[in-house]
């Protein structure tokens, strides 16, 4: 009888634990509006913001859900970004259209700011993938916003790593 209630209190410190760490999880993955200094992006729910990332990258989102099959160890839509110092916006469109293998390519000039948005395709040990780059340059700086999914990806996952390339804006 003694260990009854020791035990007991430590079966629901456990359940209250677990149930903090999934709700801590849940919320990880609703949708955020990210603003820094230099950039804004709305993030959508079903995608992490990855906090801890590669320090080559100014930010590094992705899906919740993987592919399947021989793709199922790659998340369905990544999404990147990096911020190259003293790079051309024609000079890296170029270099992009060259070492990719560009479907298309639009212009776009928002709030003043003009934006480049290719598409490519490449394939990866077997694997199709679907990307998309959104180039700007400001202020001496390049900035390269990259969509990767995969092209067996869920039409909706696909729709809503789009928007964060719609929303994705240089200050």
């Amino acid at each position: 009888m003694e260990f009854v209630i020791p035990g007991l209190i430590l079966v629901a410190l456990m359940v209250y634990a677990s149930t903090k760490i999934k709700r801590r999880a849940a919320e990880a993955f609703e949708p955020e509006h990210i603003e820094t200094d230099e950039f804004t992006i709305d993030k959508p729910d079903g995608f992490l913001n990855v906090l801890n990332r590669d320090p080559s990258l100014e930010l590094d989102i992705y899906s919740k859900e993987f592919g399947t099959d021989e793709a199922s160890g790659s998340r369905a839509a990544r999404v990147e970004l990096r911020i190259y110092e003293k790079r051309a916006l024609a000079f890296a469109t170029k270099a992009l259209e060259e070492s990719t293998n560009v479907t298309s390519k639009v212009s776009e000039i928002i709030d003043g700011q003009k934006y480049i948005v290719l598409e490519a395709e490449s394939v990866e040990k077997g694997i199709g993938f679907r990307e998309m780059y959104k180039l700007a340059e400001k202020g001496g700086r390049f900035f390269e916003l990259k969509l990767k999914s995969l092209e067996e990806a869920d039409g909706d996952i696909i729709a809503k790593a789009e928007q964060m390339l719609v929303s994705f804006e240089v200050k």
